[in-house]
């Protein structure tokens, strides 16, 4: 098997060594994402450089993560008992740090043209991953017919 990083990843390992690091984890029957840590600690370890070490700094990014999530989780309840909550703040363009409201997103044609063009890229993504899956033949035929429409 040839192991590769999918598209926008950051990290700087070599994705074949992951690759078979994993699988042979998953053969043993011991592959978690803290055990992936706990083999990589030894600084001689393949994946060492893929972790922060630093407590400081891995604090830190802990807490920036917490924030994305609360940020991606906030919703909007509207007055109509019947509708479900809806996720309200988006990122528009992935490079910047910024958050905006749907409302705000809206009155903007270019951030609602980057808003949709990033939904049908996680729509393509959602397609790639599950793409064996029979089932999801008719989902796959909207989303591809989506992309053409757009």
């Amino acid at each position: 098997m040839t192991f590769k990083w999918k598209t926008g990843s950051r990290i700087t390992a070599n994705a074949q060594v992951a690759g078979e690091m994993c699988t042979q984890m998953e053969a043993e029957g011991t592959l978690t994402a803290q055990n992936l840590v706990d083999v990589n600690r030894p600084e001689d370890a393949p994946l060492h450089g893929a972790f922060e070490w630093n407590d400081t700094q891995a604090a830190e990014n802990w807490r920036v993560h917490q924030a994305r999530h609360i940020i991606n989780s906030i919703v909007l309840v509207t007055e109509d008992t019947e509708a479900e909550p809806v996720r309200f703040f988006f990122k528009v363009e992935p490079a910047e740090a910024n958050y905006e409201s749907i409302p705000v997103i809206v009155r903007n044609e270019d951030k609602y043209a980057n808003l949709l063009k990033t939904a049908l890229s996680e729509l393509k993504a959602f397609q790639k991953k599950y793409t064996q899956i029979k089932e999801l033949s008719a989902v796959f035929e909207a989303i591809d017919n989506l992309e053409e429409a757009v």
